[in-house]
């Protein structure tokens, strides 16, 4: 059945409309109409937009968009097979980048989830705490661009809820903080001003996580006690779950008024003239007000700080007033800076791979409609319509990829939400929330846009190049051979950038590689530990001692543990103390370890000059001291350190403590596997108490997983105020060392193998379309007696020779930007030529790959039906 359009509608359009336009508007609108099965209302409303356009006063500076992208939906139906190549390649490359675009948001823009966040504001000293709790209070009445500043110290302590613990931050605040950032609790309520007296009630606010991990979101958890550095305090709200705090990337899980927290409440008892803790501040800019303006008194406030206290490091760094957007902390975006921009440049590379991939496809079509195109010249188009039709091809592709590829990155920050808490030692990593919000969303439109630019222009330019007389007589040589050296210039920057991933990936590994073989300096086999902490407030020095000690001995008695010790030190954690040659000496600062007096014989540290701890040492007035090599090398230069006194104390302490190096221990790595050897000592547990922090290590007979429950066990028979911290095996930690270059490695080798696959994809079209243009010429070589080798060398050949190009660039570009990955290749040079030349044999089997089967089509081609081709 033939469906017409509505006759007077038709009519209609040709009479106001007119000319060669009417006709050419009436004949697609009645192909899409018969297409559809009929439709007046929808003809009429097609119609009717038509109608306004021309009759609008500004028709004339108004492109006909809604035209361009309707014929473009029309080529697309048409060829369904190239579009969805083209939308899937964009999807996968807009994809990353929106999942990229929520991490950067999550770090260096996103707001609180409160009212106006973009009001809402902190002080900050160079990622140091900005001002005393007496300069805050001065703040508070003199500040007039801040909205009642709230005081926040953030501790990371303890929580106790019957008889589990676990380590959490928490946020001590002055009780305005929910009145002033204007968040309301999920449950209950936040502190009121009776809650900020140093000896007023203990109430705390506790997040949403406490309240379903200990709770299961009961309400009868109000009223309910929880412990906090061991004083009982009463849960009165619960906040809600989108908050977590102020101080990003901590992220806290209880508020408590901040005179009430026992590390806060002596400051709070002490006279008024001393300055107490410093603390962190928070506020709203007062109505009227810009952050300019505050920014400009907070700069005269702290003139008046310096003034009054000239020479105090604290005010060393400048106080200014900043936005509370992503991580809070200064110090905490320099950290992750360097992620941010590994980041933003390589899945930019990854983009623009998909880019020149689409780019290859248009050209591809441009080529096979060279006639089209003239027929529509001859026929009076412009081509800057031309053009503008191509243009508008490819902001449909660029708009399904950015549907598809949003899509893609919320599945994906779904993943990396659940992944991210569990798989990253660094807490910036682990508390980044991602999410699809206006930004991204924006960035995302924003990247489409200008992928469908970068895609859509050389394609355009090349259809409006066209030559009407050639093209119609079906000899469009030139434009081809233009068309070929072009995609063959974008499979070969292809090969390039991807190559500089593949390369930078392969670095890393080679350098993991590296480090994995480097000598910890102590054993790590059959090692397993568990992280113990007594508390200053209770536990006395003496105490302290004598429970590790009996830890130890009981650890020894466990089945399948050969050994036991302690050790202050891990790889990665430690402390540094103040040492000096003499009573008056300059002290420096120096890595501590305390010890058991078996650790050295357990963990396989030979001591090589002296003697060791004694096991039953009581503790004597000179303290015994056993130093690595490099602190007996660097302190005492061409003498014998065993028998030279140390004493300890900083300049500031009075009375230093006296002691004597009995012996000379093995080099050892205290912070990370790829350091340099550091001055280091060790004192006995025996002899000295350090800070509460000890772990205790077993080693066992069998498989270390059979003794991590006993050993647990063991450590909860230290009573509740024994701190139980993580348990893991000395392998793990040394594993866990290199995580940053281990991350790296993974996150580079994720986006090089897209970027190669992406590559191929585009080296295959180019070769596939080469051989489908030389058909007719492969056949006349194969009529005159070429052997099927040789044609499928050429073919091969051609692939080879767009690689070589591509490698020769792409070896320059990688060692360019290999250097940024100095700090990461443990001692590899960035210029390793085992890995450049691994890298570019790697993409030259790729290349033969991806070659082989067009390679293989070429030999196929029958003579006779080859020279009939036209």
């Amino acid at each position: 059945m033939v469906h017409k359009p509505p006759r007077l509608a038709e009519r209609l359009l040709v009479h106001i409309v007119g000319g060669r336009d009417a006709q050419v508007i009436a004949g697609d609108l009645a192909e899409s109409y018969e297409e559809r099965g009929g439709g007046a209302l929808w003809y009429w409303g097609q119609v009717l937009s038509c109608l306004l356009v021309r009759l609008s006063p500004h028709r004339r500076l108004i492109p006909d968009l809604g035209y361009d992208v309707h014929h473009a939906f029309r080529l697309i139906r048409r060829n369904p097979g190239y579009a969805f190549a083209a939308v899937l390649c964009l999807a996968l490359g807009i994809g990353i980048n929106t999942t990229v675009f929520s991490v950067l948001d999550g770090m260096f823009l996103r707001g609180l989830p409160l009212p106006d966040p973009g009001r809402i504001v902190t002080l900050d000293r160079d990622g140091a705490a900005p001002c005393s709790i007496s300069e805050y209070f001065e703040l508070r009445k003199t500040a007039k661009s801040l909205v009642k500043p709230v005081a926040v110290i953030t501790r990371n302590t303890y929580l106790d809820v019957g008889a589990a613990n676990e380590p959490v931050f928490i946020e001590t605040v002055m009780a305005n903080y929910a009145d002033v950032l204007q968040t309301r609790p999920r449950l209950g309520r936040w502190f009121a001003s009776t809650d900020e007296q140093p000896h007023g009630g203990l109430p705390v606010v506790i997040s949403d996580r406490l309240w379903q991990r200990y709770f299961q979101r009961e309400s009868n958890a109000l009223g309910r006690t929880i412990r906090l550095e061991g004083q009982v305090y009463t849960i009165v709200g619960v906040a809600r779950p989108e908050f977590r705090g102020v101080s990003s990337p901590a992220s806290i899980d209880a508020w408590v008024p901040l005179a009430s927290f026992p590390l806060n409440r002596a400051d709070f008892d002490s006279t008024t003239d001393q300055a107490g803790p410093d603390v962190s501040v928070v506020s709203r800019l007062a109505p009227n007000f810009t952050l300019q303006q505050a920014r400009a008194e907070i700069a005269v406030f702290d003139a008046h700080l310096r003034a009054q206290s000239k020479d105090d490091p604290r005010l060393k760094a400048a106080l200014t007033v900043e936005p509370v957007l992503g991580f809070v902390s200064r110090r905490a975006r320099r950290s992750i800076a360097p992620l941010a921009l590994l980041l933003a440049g390589v899945v930019g590379i990854v983009l623009l791979i998909a880019c020149v991939n689409v780019a290859n496809l248009l050209l591809a079509r441009a080529a096979v409609r060279q006639r089209e195109m003239a027929v529509r010249l001859s026929l009076g188009a412009s081509r800057g319509r031309l053009i503008r039709q191509t243009l508008a091809e490819g902001l449909v592709l660029a708009a399904g990829g950015a549907v598809l590829g949003l899509i893609a990155g919320f599945w994906t920050n779904q993943a990396l939400s659940a992944w991210l808490p569990t798989s990253f030692p660094q807490a910036a990593l682990r508390t980044v929330f991602l999410e699809i919000n206006w930004r991204v969303a924006a960035l995302t439109a924003a990247v489409s846009l200008l992928s469908a630019l970068l895609f859509s222009l050389a394609p355009a330019f090349e259809t409006a190049r066209t030559e009407c007389t050639p093209a119609l007589k079906g000899d469009g040589s030139g434009s081809s051979q233009r068309t070929l050296r072009r995609r063959d210039l974008y499979a070969a920057a292809q090969v390039a950038l991807s190559l500089v991933l593949l390369v930078s990936a392969g670095l890393l590994l080679r350098a993991l590689d590296r480090a994995a073989s480097i000598d910890p300096g102590f054993a790590t086999a059959r090692r397993v530990y568990v992280r113990l902490f007594t508390p200053g407030r209770d536990f006395t020095p003496e105490a302290s001692t004598q429970l590790f000690t009996r830890l130890v001995e009981n650890a020894r008695q466990l089945p399948g543990v050969q050994d036991a010790t302690l050790s202050f030190a891990l790889l990665g954690f430690g402390d540094r103390n103040c040492a000096a040659t003499g009573p008056t000496a300059p002290t420096r600062k120096l890595h501590i370890n305390v010890v058991e007096p078996n650790y050295f014989h357990m963990m396989q540290v030979p001591l090589v000059r002296g003697a060791g701890f004694q096991p039953q040492g009581r503790p004597e007035p000179i303290l015994p001291v056993i130093v690595n090599e490099t602190m007996a090398r660097t302190w005492w230069p061409g003498q014998d350190a065993v028998g030279q006194p140390i004493w300890f104390g900083c300049e500031s302490e009075h009375q230093r403590l006296a002691g004597r190096v009995i012996g000379i221990a093995r080099d050892s790595k205290y912070q990370a596997l790829d350091e340099e050897p550091l001055p280091l000592y060790y004192v006995s547990t025996r002899q000295f108490w350090w800070n509460g922090y000890l772990a205790l290590i077993v080693e066992t007979r069998g498989e270390t997983r059979e003794v991590v429950e006993p050993l647990l066990a063991l450590a909860r028979t230290g009573g509740r105020n024994l701190r139980i911290g993580e348990v893991n095996t000395l392998e793990s930690v040394v594993s866990l060392s290199l995580w940053y270059t281990r991350f790296y490695a993974a996150l580079l080798g994720l986006f090089a193998a897209l970027a190669i696959v992406l590559s191929t994809i585009g080296l295959y079209g180019v070769v596939a379309y080469s051989v489908a243009q030389r058909t007719r010429e492969i056949g006349i070589r194969m009529a005159l007696g070429a052997h099927r080798a040789d044609v499928q060398w050429m073919v091969l050949a051609r692939a080879l020779r767009l690689t070589a190009l591509g490698i020769g660039a792409g070896l320059l570009l990688s060692a360019a930007a290999t250097r940024l990955l100095r700090h990461f290749l443990h001692g590899l040079s960035p210029l390793d030529p085992v890995t450049f030349t691994a890298a570019a044999l790697a993409w030259i089997a790729i290349s033969m790959l991806a070659s082989y089967l067009p390679s293989l089509r070429a030999t196929r081609v029958d003579p006779t039906v080859a020279l009939r081709y036209e």
